[in-house]
């Protein structure tokens, strides 16, 4: 897994005569989206890193998404428990 959500950025290269300075940018190009010090930070990625990256991000991904899922039943089952305990328990007198 990396850190990070894979993204595909669109740059402006700067030369003055470039067809980016109608709009029509450069890219896509990979990116990762990464929380660095508490910002949101965008790393470019190297051409050669990229299949090994966005495998690895696709994973990371897929992780939380599942800490997401299982979170959800947690909840789910805490409120199952709570309301046996509130119908089941008795009080002494």
């Amino acid at each position: 897994m990396i850190h990070g959500m894979l993204h595909e950025v669109f740059r402006k290269c700067g030369k003055q005569n470039c067809k980016c300075t109608e709009g029509d940018l450069h890219g896509p190009y990979p990116a990762l989206s990464v929380n660095k010090k508490g910002k949101q930070k965008i790393v470019m990625v190297k051409k050669s890193d990229r299949p090994t990256t966005v495998r690895k991000a696709k994973r990371y991904r897929y992780y939380q998404q599942t800490l997401v899922r299982i979170r959800k039943i947690n909840k789910e089952i805490d409120s199952l428990l709570e309301k046996m305990k509130t119908e089941t328990v008795s009080h002494y007198p």
